[in-house]
């Protein structure tokens, strides 16, 4: 059993032998172990395989840590040509298309999984893996990105999605110099696009309209993602920098500490969460916003992965180059955070918005708003070292029972994590109790409880520390759950969410 110790405030800390890991977050694509092999007599299934394969490993997250993330970049590099390329085939004597399709574009894949890797972990990518993105790189240049004759613009924007998808922006940026041949094209084409935008010359060899492809690489080309997380942010001394700055909404980064340096923050590698907003700046502002920074002094510019809305991106981050002894660590420069993790209802992202937003889910009762309207900065999927059941009777669930964890002991539940302001925590702790205040003898989520902390910031639920009467839940409540599951736990089966509901009913 675990010992609960209670203080004042009603806030619950309990004790472990071993401090439990809140958060299981759940990939969308399962990493494949790479297998590549030459191909001397086409083998179409083999090959459409073998592209598949290469095009998942680009999209999965660049892990340095991960044993099999290194077997497979290793794999990859040992299945690299003597010319820089990764052609499927042992031969470039085939006909032209299959030549672009399994020798051209493998490379341009390849090699951006390279690019990527670099961006991603600099510190780790070693003198083996710089051989083999130059040399990659080198062979991308053969045919200026073009695809197989009439389709040759349709497979040049094809394949610079490929290396945008790499992070082909940030790459040229912070390393121009590192293959001059790949920059010196990519600059070409570039300018090219941005010529025919300006002339509305879209139209290809044959008549067709490149006009949406074309406007699209030059908007990608024409500003850069900037994450801030100090004076830059909206209602700070800086913030002017970013007036003609498109803000895409809260962001984070992992794997640094901030201090506090006065009147501006600073982050150096670490192992917390960085919490911040990620920008669209126009290219012709970064070197002013350098010029603030201090940029190759005081702060160094990088490109870091940076989570916005469930998805992961690269962006320009400026990490502090000086000093920090001395200066006290906090959690973020404007705001204190907390992951408030439900387990009930409000795992239905819509059903919690409603506590924050204001306003009713399905003609539920109507909840006011928060002051602070934000949306959470992450959603994650979590495990919980307690047991859920359902109890008590609540009016806005036909008299039914709903959600509350037994401490008593351990056991599992599975939860969602919102990280949110500690405003908006506080007014979930009043909409969770009809907006009063905690108090013991009213008999619903009357407790904080703690558990732990992840990526440096506290995990909190709510709950009734007593047992309370148990009371089975409605139909609708019941659908309410699941759909939430659903939401956060897609891997799971419709079988084994109704499992779980059934293992929490007594």
């Amino acid at each position: 059993m675990n010992e609960l110790k209670f203080n004042e405030q009603k806030h619950i800390e309990p004790r472990f032998d071993e401090q439990p890991e809140p958060a299981k977050k759940m990939e969308a694509i399962t990493m494949i172990e790479l297998k590549l092999n030459k191909q001397h007599e086409p083998e179409f299934e083999e090959l459409s395989r073998m592209l598949c394969d290469l095009r998942n490993f680009l999209s999965i997250e660049s892990d340095f840590n991960d044993a099999r993330y290194r077997r497979n970049l290793e794999a990859l590099i040992d299945f690299q040509d003597d010319d820089g390329s990764f052609k499927l085939f042992d031969s470039y004597r085939i006909p032209s298309d299959a030549r672009v399709d399994f020798c051209f574009i493998p490379t341009y894949i390849s090699t951006a999984i390279l690019m990527k890797a670099c961006l991603t972990d600099p510190e780790r990518f070693t003198q083996r893996h710089e051989d083999a993105l130059r040399k990659g790189l080198l062979s991308s240049c053969a045919r200026n990105l073009t695809g197989h004759g009439y389709e040759g613009r349709k497979g040049q924007v094809e394949s610079l999605n490929i290396f945008m998808k790499a992070g082909l922006r940030e790459f040229i940026d912070l390393h121009s110099d590192f293959c001059p041949e790949f920059t010196g094209m990519i600059e070409k084409i570039t300018s090219n696009y941005s010529e025919m935008e300006s002339e509305a010359k879209f139209t290809g060899p044959w008549g067709e309209s490149y006009e949406e492809e074309i406007r699209s690489v030059n908007r990608y080309f024409s500003q850069r993602k900037v994450f801030v997380y100090g004076t830059l942010m909206r209602g700070e001394a800086n913030h002017g920098y970013l007036e003609d700055s498109t803000c895409l909404g809260m962001a984070t980064i992992r794997g640094y500490d901030m201090h506090s340096c006065g009147w501006y923050p600073a982050i150096t590698p670490g192992h917390s969460l960085i919490i911040g907003e990620l920008y669209n700046v126009p290219t012709a502002d970064i070197p002013s916003i350098d010029a603030l920074e201090g940029e190759g002094t005081l702060y160094l510019k990088k490109a870091e992965r940076v989570s916005i809305k469930g998805k992961t991106t690269f962006a320009l981050v400026y990490v502090y180059n000086g000093d920090l002894t001395g200066h006290e660590r906090i959690q973020s420069w404007r705001n204190d955070y907390v992951w408030y993790v439900s387990y009930g209802s409000n795992m239905l992202y819509d059903r919690f918005m409603c506590y924050i937003k204001g306003g009713s889910y399905e003609e539920s009762r109507p909840h006011p708003p928060c002051n602070d309207t934000t949306e959470p900065v992450e959603v994650r999927p979590v495990e919980i070292p307690y047991g859920m059941y359902f109890a008590n009777s609540s009016g806005s669930w036909q008299g039914k029972g709903v959600s509350f964890l037994d401490i008593t002991g351990k056991g599992r539940s599975l939860g969602v994590a919102y990280l949110i302001t500690r405003e908006q925590f506080d007014h979930v702790v009043l909409r969770e109790n009809a907006g009063r205040a905690q108090d013991r003898d009213c008999g619903w989520y009357e407790d904080t409880i703690t558990l732990g902390e992840m990526d440096g910031i506290e995990v909190a639920t709510l709950t009734n520390a007593e047992l309370r009467a148990y009371n089975e839940p409605c139909r609708d409540y019941l659908d309410t759950l699941r759909k939430g599951i659903k939401e956060n736990w897609p891997g799971m089966s419709d079988e084994e969410i109704r499992d779980y509901l059934m293992g929490c009913m007594r």
